[in-house]
């Protein structure tokens, strides 16, 4: 068990060494695991969301429906369906890319808090929106009457009421890691839309491949990280360099989603391909765009998609995926 051990750490090490992470700053404060079990045939938590009253996590999953989870005893409830077209026939238990455009993919999802309302992404569907009772969704309205390419993350300001989101373009309607890796697309575009007057406004165009949105603790700036460019961009919201865009950390890996926390930090979930093994990380950066903490979930996460989001909320980090029927909770 000693040598065992000795090995675990010294991968870890090499890890950090390879991702240019100092050991002494990275060590992962959350060594518990648990899973939330999704319902029977399903799979794909790519994101998480929790309520204003703390309830969930609800998570969107790869058959169309966002669910809520209840407490072990009940475990994961529907909560709502993004398609008008879906049916549960057709549609639950079935995870395959060939129904998704009848059943819908979410992916981002967030609670607006003043009125309960949670937002969406939907691959295929757009950007929608539904009550705190679940049910059927609401179209948003598109941006000047086209259809999005393919949306994927989202966050919201809380005090102005503006959900920014993004869409990632049309190369990831292939599915396929590699070929969207290797296209160097840069159609990707992030937006924002106002609740109050139901206005979408394109605010960055020529991202490569982004697929995770964050606002900083004080909505100076949004994070927005691109899956292609392997790197994080930061568009200004006020100050001097407001309507303007930088690089605010490069990154090692493929990142997905990012999520910030209470204190201010952002959560990047990261897929190192580099080595035999594909690694799934998630990396804590801080404001200045340094990496101050590194979790290691290979273990929980061995498959090629790795994970796609970390989410720390009340001490505990909720880990999404692509292709797992669970959330991972890692708690202290």
């Amino acid at each position: 068990m000693e040598t065992v051990s000795i090995r675990k750490t010294v991968l870890f090490v090499q890890i950090l060494i390879l991702l240019n992470v100092s050991p002494s700053i990275a060590w992962c404060r959350f060594p518990a695991f648990s899973k939330l079990q999704l319902p029977l045939q399903t799979i794909g938590p790519e994101a998480s969301a929790f309520d204003r009253k703390g309830g969930g996590p609800y998570t969107g999953i790869a058959d169309g429906r966002i669910v809520k989870y209840q407490g072990p005893r009940v475990g994961f409830t529907d909560f709502a369906v993004t398609s008008p077209n879906r049916t549960k026939a057709k549609c639950d238990g079935k995870n395959g890319p060939e129904l998704q455009q009848i059943c819908g993919r979410p992916f981002g999802l967030g609670f607006y808090y003043k009125t309960g309302d949670l937002y969406i992404t939907d691959a295929f569907y757009g950007l929608v929106v539904v009550g705190p009772s679940g049910g059927l969704v609401t179209r948003v309205p598109s941006f000047q009457g086209r259809n999005f390419a393919f949306l994927d993350a989202l966050d919201i300001d809380q005090s102005k009421g503006v959900v920014y989101f993004v869409d990632s373009g049309a190369i990831f309607l292939t599915g396929n890691r590699t070929r969207i890796v290797e296209s160097g697309d840069t159609s990707g575009r992030l937006f924002k839309y106002d609740i109050a007057t139901k206005q979408v406004t394109l605010i960055l165009s020529g991202l490569s491949g982004p697929v995770g949105v964050a606002l900083s603790k004080d909505n100076s700036y949004v994070l927005i990280t691109e899956y292609i460019a392997q790197r994080i961009r930061r568009f200004w919201l006020k100050g001097a360099k407001a309507n303007s865009s930088d690089v605010f950390a490069n990154v090692d890996g493929i990142p997905d989603n990012i999520k910030r926390t209470v204190l201010g930090d952002f959560w990047v979930a990261i897929s190192n391909t580099k080595q035999p093994t594909t690694f799934s990380l998630g990396q804590r950066i801080n404001r200045f765009g340094k990496v101050v903490e590194t979790c290691n979930f290979t273990a929980q996460y061995n498959s090629p998609n790795g994970i796609t989001e970390v989410q720390e909320y009340k001490g505990k980090l909720y880990v999404g995926s692509l292709d797992q029927n669970f959330i991972g909770v890692f708690g202290v």
